[in-house]
């Protein structure tokens, strides 16, 4: 059995994620723990009764931030009881407020984990002593598929993270160019109230419904290019520009700060070329982190069973 851990089931990003990674773990048995803050707690318990037989994945998301400075705190605590892997991971970085958490409890638990594979360079940056593999995508987008386009404008807020101004700007000019150019509009902020499948379902059918996509969240330019949809994002976190510059789509990055050119840029949108081969790359490299994972818990396992 393997144990996952990751964030919660009530954002898109966090959960598609954590399906991602245990579609790429089948036939292993996967049971998970949610380290949300409200149970953070739990799951540090339940890891704490593990053994050197045991193997413990977490990600992927945006962990390395400061809201879940405990759980990296209880993981360097614990981690030596068990082996445990770092998939897709990476640092929140936001321009407005700090948000890293102790950059040496993270040196500890990357160097204690028997794989560390992050999602971007930004991280890799931060943790550069550590000398990391390359990064991979965050590995939703194994479960997200290219499917025709749509014909829409669909706006994917983070609200907290750019602001009021930059959201009230977006939502005014997604819809004005809509209404001007006879698309329907969209909105999402990939958080699932209720946490079930037919709430997911809704939520990627917006995406799948709509032909341009203006993001303020990572996962919305995530999506948006593993359906292979231009996508215009707005920035309140460099993981933004990270994502965007690795997908060949730095260009498309505006500052929520300076939301001058939204206008023009989204006027030219359906002129980016989607990127068909983003996501066939992005499943391979996440493949090979799997096979990888799968053998240190069957490796595990047997050494815990011979001993």
């Amino acid at each position: 059995m393997i144990h996952h851990v990751f964030a919660n089931c009530s954002t898109i990003g966090d959960w598609l994620s954590a399906r991602g990674i245990q579609h790429l773990l089948r036939p292993l048995t996967v049971k998970e723990h949610f380290c949300d803050e409200p149970f953070v707690s739990q799951p540090l318990q339940e890891l704490g009764s593990l053994d050197d037989g045991s193997c413990v994945v977490i990600g992927g998301g945006g962990l390395f931030m400061d809201y879940f400075a405990p759980l990296w705190e209880g993981i360097r605590a614990l981690g030596s009881r068990f082996n445990y892997c770092l998939w897709g991971i990476g640092y929140c970085d936001l321009k407005a407020e700090a948000s890293h958490p102790p950059v040496g409890v993270l040196l500890d638990v990357v160097r204690g984990s028997r794989l560390c594979v992050v999602r971007d360079d930004l991280t890799r940056r931060y943790l550069g002593s550590c000398a990391l593999l390359a990064p991979v995508v965050r590995p939703s987008v194994v479960v997200v598929d290219y499917v025709p386009s749509g014909w829409g404008v669909l706006h994917v807020d983070n609200y907290t993270t750019v602001g009021a101004s930059a959201y009230e700007a977006m939502d005014a000019i997604c819809r004005a160019f809509a209404a001007r150019t006879g698309r329907p509009y969209r909105q999402t902020n990939n958080r699932l109230a209720r946490g079930g499948e037919r709430e997911l379902a809704e939520v990627l059918k917006r995406y799948a419904g709509s032909d341009l996509i203006v993001s303020s969240a990572l996962h919305g330019c995530i999506i948006a290019t593993a359906m292979g949809r231009p996508v215009l994002a707005v920035s309140g976190d460099r993981k933004i520009e990270a994502f965007m510059e690795a997908a060949g789509l730095g260009e498309w990055v505006l500052n929520a700060a300076d939301l001058e050119r939204l206008p023009t840029l989204i006027e030219v949108l359906d002129r980016q070329v989607p990127i068909r081969e983003f996501g066939m790359r992005a499943r391979a490299q996440n493949a090979v982190v799997a096979d990888t994972v799968k053998r240190i818990a069957i490796e595990t396992a047997g050494v815990r069973r011979g001993s």
